[in-house]
Formats: C-alpha cells, structure tokens, sequence
C-alpha cells in the first residue's frame, strides 16, 4: 500500500499576502497623499479667504476714519500728501476736491477718491485700496451722503489648483471664480471693470503678479446730525432747577402739553424723549428729566434722581467746531444796529435762501415773509445777537461771531406749530454760534420773562437759562446752565430738521459677491 504525500504551499500563500498587502499600501499612500495635497491647498484658501474680509474691512475703517474728518478735522480729509507709510488720497479726474463743511447749505460737488495699496499683515501678505465717492446730497438740507468701496487681496501660497471644476466661459463660473481665486488674471475686473461697468476692457485682461484671493466690500455712510436729542453739554450740564423739568413733544400734534405724567394720554409716548447727553461726567441735575441720560464718566443713577429713562455713564462723544459760512453771491449786507428785513422773494430750498450779512452788533433784527408765503432767511452777524423776531412763514438760520444776551420774550418766533410745510415752530428759528477762531468762548445768556421757541447750536458757548422761561426746541452748547422753574421740552420734528452734520454712522455694510 502507497502513501501519498502533500505538497507543501505555504511560501506561496505568504507572497501572494504580502503582494496585496503591498498593492493596497501603494493605493492608500498615493489616496493619503492626494487627500494632504487638497487639504493643505484647501487649507491655504480658507486662510487666504478670512485675510482677504480682514484686509478689505481694514480698508473700510480707512475710508470711513476719512469720512469722519470731514466733521472733526475738514482741513485735514482725503490729504493728497498722505503721512508716514500710508498713501495720500487722489481725486478722481474731473472731480473736485472735498470741500469743507458749509453749514449754510451751499451746494457741493461731486467727488470720488481713492487711496492705496496699503500694506498689512506678515510679510505685506494682504493690501487693501479705498475709493470714497460722494453719491448724493440731499437737495433739502446740503447734507452729503458718502459711499466707501474697498478691495482686499490676500496672497494664496501652496499649489495653484482649486476643485474639480474651473471651467470659465460666458455662463459658467468654477471653483476659481467661487473662492474669489485669481491665478494670472484679475477675473473681477476683466469681467466687471471697476463694478460699475467703468473701464471694462475684455480684450486686455488685467494680469496679477502672483496667485491671489480678492473679496470686495461696500459701506454706505450717512450723517448724524446735532438735534437729535433736547439738550447736549461738551463740558457740563447743571439743571434744571428743582422747580423745572426737561421733556418732548411732537409738533405735527399741535401745541405743546405736558403729559408726560399722564400714560393714558395719547401723546404720552411722545412725552418722554427729553434726552440729555453730557460730554463729561459734570453732571448735575434739579428736576425732573423724562428722558435718556449719557455721560462721559459720570457716576448717575437712578438713586435719588429723577431720570425716566435709561442711563449711560460711558458715552463719550465730541462736537465739531462750528465754521463761519462763506457768503454766496448777490448776499445783502446790513449795518450794524436795528434791522427789519423783507426779503424780495420767497424761495423754495434751504439751498438758496435769501442771504444777509450784518456788518457788526445787532441789538434788533426782524424778519419780515414775503406776502405771507414761505421764505427762507439766512442771516451772517459779525458780532453779538439781541432781539429777534421772526414772522409766521418764515424760516431763519442767524449765525453770530460774538455773544448773545436777550430776554425770552425777546426773541419772538410767530409761526405756528404744527402747520405745513414746517411742522416744528422752533425748528423755524435756527440760531447758530460760530466758534472763535482764538479758542475762546461764547456766552449765551437768556433771561425772564417769557417763552423760546428756538434752536441752539453753539459748540463754543457757555448757556444759561435763568429764572422761569420755557425752552421749546433743542440746544447744542459746551456748558449749559438751567435754575429755577426753567422748563425745556424737545420737539421731536427737530430731528427731521437735521441741521448741521457732527459726525457719520455706517448705514450699511454689504459684500460684493459678483
């Protein structure tokens, strides 16, 4: 009997083991180096696509820091000559530089400027460019809005490759186009120009010099004007008396009447915006405010005070200087002494009232309207103020250089509120302090007997409001006095006056995303 022996197969078993092992290493080394390759691409752009936002906000704060100067430093906006390593700003061809602020309403012209690159980052990694064009002005008031567009571009480092899919043509957009990746062109500006269709030149595509990543921002900035609130102090706030009070109320319901007492009274919401912004913490306080109280370090309460509303002791905030307008052409000039002025027309915008000029000291000016028809006044005194009287129709901005000092039924403002097409009686009466050139201060003083309807600007003036007037309107001052029964009530239609602009907010914030 035979015995049949196996054939050993064990060596064969194990190559073939380490064959496959050996295949599937290759496959899962060369899958691993392709997943690191696309993370660490992919990586980088998501890096370069957060520094682009960063540098093109960057841009923004530039532009916008510019708009603000226009209040706070006008001599010094949109500089062409630019300080230290920052680039100065170049207007646009056909296009005049910013002017400074004409608080008379004169109109402006156009403007586009543009500043850059600026350099940030590790390395100059990211810059930025700025454009600030001043879009609109509205025709009612001179006030001018401003658009800030600035682009920011953060350097793409690794391999030059996105997705999948980076197709370009006339209706598809890749990955590239997505992630806002230039690679040898600048896409956005071959495509779009300047954003506006401006300079659009396909045939001449705009090269870069390095890969890239570019996001595009827009801020629309509008002005804050100076009564937006009753009363306002720079320096310090001492009133009202303990017999006064300080409230609101809104003209397009009529005449004045205090409520703010009263919650079931219809107008009772429209009775307790009487706010108080002081820009010290020289805070001192009799009455009762129906209002919001801000402070710059004050330490107010709602111990032991009278104040309906909220309380803020952290808000600081500055006013501009007031500048003393320029005279148009065809102005009127007025000796010094008593005035009674009646214009020859009416006019229709605040852009073009009739303008005078007063050579010195007025102790008494009267402002007839024009056959009772709406008439805007703008009168330039180059000294102290005294009377004023002012007809129903007729709307008056009276600046001064000097001081003024006046009982409160002498300064006489006929119109009436309520009435179309200027709703607010005070509003009607604008009186403006211009700041001493020399940094010294005005004093406005104000008297018994009798009753304001009237709004301050002074930015320069020392007030006080003595005895037991009544103040309907709002006031802008550096230090502000009130004692005894003084009464003050803010009409909220003031605010739809505007008046001068102190500084600009950001209205809107948007990404172009094209």
């Amino acid at each position: 009997m035979k015995v049949q022996q196996k054939q050993a197969n064990a060596g064969s078993t194990i190559i073939c083991a380490l064959s496959t092992i050996l295949i599937i290493s290759l496959i899962g080394a060369n899958v691993l180096l392709n997943c690191a390759t696309r993370y660490n691409a992919s990586s980088k752009q998501v890096k370069g696509w957060k520094e682009a936002l960063y540098a093109a906000e960057a841009g923004g704060d530039i532009g916008f820091n510019e708009v603000r100067k226009i209040c706070s430093s006008p001599g010094t906006a949109f500089s062409t000559s630019g300080s230290g390593s920052a680039p100065g700003w170049t207007p646009s061809p056909g296009f005049s530089p910013v002017p400074t602020p004409n608080p008379a309403g004169a109109t402006t012209t156009a403007v586009a400027y543009s500043s850059g690159p600026y350099y940030l980052g590790q390395s100059n990694s990211l810059q930025t460019m700025v454009t600030v064009d001043k879009f609109y002005t509205d025709p009612a008031d001179a006030q001018d809005f401003y658009r800030i567009r600035a682009t920011g571009t953060a350097r793409l480092f690794g391999i030059p490759r996105v997705g999948m899919d980076d197709r370009m043509d006339g209706s598809t957009r890749g990955d590239a186009w997505l992630r806002r990746i230039d690679f040898a062109y600048n896409r956005y500006k071959t495509t779009f120009g300047d954003g506006d269709n401006n300079a659009l030149d396909p045939t001449d595509p705009k090269t870069v010099s390095a890969p890239q990543m570019t996001r595009r921002i827009e801020l629309i900035t509008v002005p804050i004007t100076a009564f937006t609130g009753a009363l306002k102090a720079t320096g310090t706030f001492n009133g009202p008396g303990s017999a006064g009070l300080i409230d609101s109320y809104d003209s397009k319901n009529g005449a004045y009447t205090f409520v703010a007492n009263n919650p079931a009274s219809p107008y009772y919401s429209d009775s307790r915006n009487g706010d108080v912004s002081v820009g010290t913490s020289n805070f001192l306080e009799g009455g009762p405010i129906y209002g919001n109280l801000t402070t710059n370090g004050g330490t107010v309460s709602k111990s032991g005070t009278s104040i309906s509303g909220t309380i803020d002791n952290n808000v600081p905030f500055t006013i501009p200087p007031l500048v003393k307008p320029a005279n148009p052409s065809g102005y009127t000039t007025l000796s010094s002494g008593s005035n009674s002025i009646t214009p020859v027309t009416a006019t229709g915008t605040s852009l073009v009232p009739n303008w005078y000029v007063v050579s010195g000291n007025s102790s008494s000016l009267t402002v007839n309207s024009v056959g009772g028809a709406d008439t805007l006044v703008t009168i330039v005194v180059n000294g102290d103020l005294g009377k004023i009287t002012i007809a129903n129709h007729v709307k008056a901005k009276i600046y001064f250089t000097g001081n003024m000092s006046v009982k409160a039924s002498n300064v006489v403002n006929n119109n009436v509120d309520g009435t179309s097409p200027y709703l607010s009686r005070a509003g009607q009466l604008q009186i403006y302090g211009i700041s001493p050139t020399d940094g010294s201060t005005q004093t406005i003083d104000i008297s018994p007997p009798g009753n304001v309807w009237a709004t301050i600007y002074a930015p320069n003036a020392d007030m006080s409001l003595t005895g037991n007037p009544d103040w309907f309107g709002a006031i802008v001052v550096h230090n502000f006095s009130g004692n005894g029964n003084t009464g003050f009530h803010y009409d909220k239609e003031i605010a739809a006056i505007k008046g001068i602009a102190i500084d600009y907010q950001l209205a809107s914030y948007v990404e172009d995303v094209r």
